[in-house]
């Protein structure tokens, strides 16, 4: 079960293959539940990635590539009804900070997705997990590091309120390019990320174990231990995400990532799934010798 990824090289500049190639990939590796999530479009052009710019791409295309994604993946959920529980979502971003409430709430309704995966990628409007200059601008508007850090989680806590997503992902991806940092040695932080997890916590959120942790060189998942333990204490329930922006990223880390909740007292796995009455949240116990 994974509710955070199927990102595809149709419709995001840094994926590979189609959706469909990557459903396929989760079918043939045992998957029940597999929720689809890609990036909401950046609305405009000083938030493009490079690697959009060299595509030649342009907001509209991000709009138009969008579109496109909602339209295909409600017809793939059909084609892989009978072998595949495929939820319908999308990936929430925070920029430009003045718009993006409105704008992601619009994209909801308007192409009815099940639900929504709250991520923040972006602090002061800038990439927090992408090019170091952009990261560097953040920490130099923040003061420092440990302030930027801060923010974040205030950015998070203020998404979560006012998007109320069903699944929050990868919580601290602040630490992707500062991976020896020991955020938690912080009290500032402490107290921020605490309240963000109390904001999840009010609004039912579902936390994302996110195993592309393994694949940016973190050694484990997103979060750290010291968030697995303050989300347990709140009642937080967990989910699988691979993240994935290619097949091969299918289910990538699984194995791993169920023995490190393990470790860390986490017992119970969460997923959701359509139903007549919505959607419903379904908590099944994490297996302790088999892949989940």
């Amino acid at each position: 079960m994974s509710l955070h990824g199927g990102h595809s090289g149709e419709f995001c500049d840094h994926a590979e293959g189609t959706l469909e190639s990557i459903l396929q990939a989760a079918v043939e590796r045992g998957f029940s539940v597999f929720g689809v999530t890609e990036h909401a479009p950046r609305y405009e052009e000083r938030f493009l990635y490079p690697e959009e710019v060299r595509l030649g791409w342009d907001v509209h295309r991000l709009k138009q590539n969008f579109d496109a994604y909602a339209v295909e993946l409600f017809r793939l959920a059909e084609v892989f009804s009978d072998r595949l529980h495929v939820l319908r979502g999308f990936e929430c971003e925070v920029v430009a900070t003045a718009d993006y409430v409105e704008q992601m709430l619009g994209l909801r309704e308007n192409h009815r997705f099940d639900y929504c995966v709250g991520s923040v990628h972006h602090v002061f409007e800038y990439q927090i997990d992408g090019a170091l200059d952009q990261l560097a601008a953040a920490i130099a508007q923040a003061g420092s590091l440990e302030k930027l850090a801060v923010a974040y989680y205030e950015t998070v806590a203020a998404m979560v309120d006012a998007l109320k997503p069903e699944v929050v992902g990868h919580l601290d991806l602040i630490c992707r390019h500062a991976q020896t940092t020991r955020f938690e040695d912080w009290a500032s932080v402490r107290e921020a990320a605490g309240y963000a997890l109390d904001r999840i916590a009010a609004n039912g959120g579902i936390l994302d174990l996110n195993t592309a942790g393994y694949r940016k060189g973190l050694g484990r998942p997103y979060p750290a231990p010291w968030l697995i333990e303050a989300a347990r204490s709140r009642g937080i329930g967990f989910c699988f995400g691979d993240d994935s922006h290619r097949a091969s990223d299918v289910g990538a880390g699984f194995d791993e990532g169920r023995r490190y909740l393990l470790a860390h007292g986490v017992r119970e796995i969460t997923t959701l799934r359509r139903g007549a009455h919505g959607l419903q949240r379904v908590v099944v116990p994490l297996p302790p010798d088999a892949t989940p």
